[in-house]
């Protein structure tokens, strides 16, 4: 056993995580276990192919179809989405409250454009990760209960105008809904139809397309609670139940060897999804240079960093490709510039480095993101991985 797997395996012991799947690519394939399905009395070995929760992990998967769309000519990178999510479109912007707690409000003015969407600067965000959005929806009473669609979950103004900001959120879930309009298909049936397909995989799903076979396989979500212990998450707590609807950047599950083609086709560059020119738009920075700013600065605060998936030094310089964050500088000790790279709310985590020719996935199910613990063990990985591509003695260790 390598140095590598011997501390996976004492990892599981020591409660870091109940399992992990590690895959990587780059002179030969990399593919290999940990741990159990679950915590407790009814744990079963996980294999490598049991079904996991992608949550964010999604957005590659509906950020690879928008190009495809764009490629097609049914949109462009620039065009206009209001006319196809009015219900995000009508929204103002909300700046604060006055000193009666009545909420400040004000029109938009900017055109939100598809790649505001698909990079995070349309001035959407997450309520439940923004309090500011949260006491909005308290101050006029709509907080429903039922969060399954995207008119429930997901419509409330903007933090600023498209383009003119950076803050992670609802902009690739409502991708989604453009290009269920645009196509006239659910998300499911056009990835199926068009990303899957073409790749020989019918093991990743929706929430409302999970089937009774693929709910047995699935690995259950460990949550990390105040003492540092871990428990399965209790039935009915994740994020997607009850999702009556495709979301596009939250909504997926899989079995990480089909999620793995995927990212070896971006790799390897086959065009058996996009063609090499559509590639390299995903591989190249999309931010305006006031968004650029804001997500650099957003990757230096520490209480929103804490929160992402896998290590981002401050001295490298972020944008945002059309899937992921972009290392856009040479400073980074390892990967390239140009590295795309995101992850999921259970700690999962993808990288693909075309330059160093690499990729990698990390697999876990622990909540809640950005767990420290678990963190230092895909920063162990990723590393790894960079030290094999490179040829040196550490290779011999995967």
């Amino acid at each position: 056993m390598s140095s590598l797997e011997e501390k996976f395996e004492q990892a599981v012991r020591d409660a870091v995580f109940p399992s992990a799947i590690l895959m990587a690519k780059d002179k030969s394939d990399y593919a290999k276990v940990f741990g159990s399905t679950c915590l407790g009395d009814n744990a079963k070995p996980l294999q490598l192919n049991s079904i996991l929760f992608l949550a964010s992990m999604t957005k590659l998967l509906t950020s690879i179809a928008a190009m495809q769309i764009v490629e097609k000519g049914l949109i462009s990178l620039d065009s206009d989405v209001g006319p196809y999510i009015p219900d995000l479109a009508s929204q103002p912007i909300l700046h604060g409250f006055d000193s009666n707690d009545k909420p400040i409000l004000t029109q938009r003015k900017n055109t939100i454009k598809f790649v505001h969407l698909l990079t995070h600067s349309a001035g959407t965000a997450y309520d439940k990760m923004v309090p500011m959005l949260d006491k909005y929806r308290e101050s006029i009473n709509d907080n429903p209960k039922d969060r399954t669609t995207m008119k429930s979950k997901s419509v409330y103004p903007l933090l600023f105008e498209p383009g003119t900001h950076w803050a992670y959120g609802t902009g690739i879930d409502w991708a989604g809904k453009v290009i269920e309009k645009l196509t006239n298909q659910s998300l499911q049936d056009y990835m199926q139809e068009h990303i899957f397909s073409p790749l020989n995989i019918d093991r990743i799903k929706f929430t409302p397309y999970l089937t009774e076979d693929l709910k047995k396989e699935l690995a259950t979500i460990a949550l990390r609670i105040p003492t540092g212990e871990l428990i399965n998450l209790p039935d009915g707590k994740n994020i997607d139940v009850g999702d009556a609807e495709c979301f596009g950047g939250h909504g997926g599950y899989a079995d990480l060897t089909s999620y793995f083609k995927i990212l070896e086709s971006l790799l390897f560059d086959d065009e058996k999804l996009l063609s090499k020119h559509s590639t390299a738009i995903m591989f190249s920075p999309h931010l305006t240079s006031e968004s650029r700013t804001g997500i650099n600065k957003v990757f230096t605060m520490p209480e929103i960093v804490s929160l992402f998936v896998g290590k981002f030094p401050e001295t490298v310089i972020y944008d945002w490709g059309i899937g992921g964050v972009l290392v856009d500088s040479r400073d980074d000790e390892h990967r390239k510039q140009k590295t795309l790279i995101w992850s999921g709310m259970p700690n999962n985590f993808w990288f693909v480095d075309r330059e160093k020719g690499v990729c990698g996935l990390f697999g876990t199910q622990v909540y809640p993101p950005g767990d420290a613990r678990v963190g230092d063990m895909i920063d162990l990985f990723e590393r790894e991985v960079y030290q094999r591509a490179g040829g040196g003695d550490a290779g011999a260790k995967l």
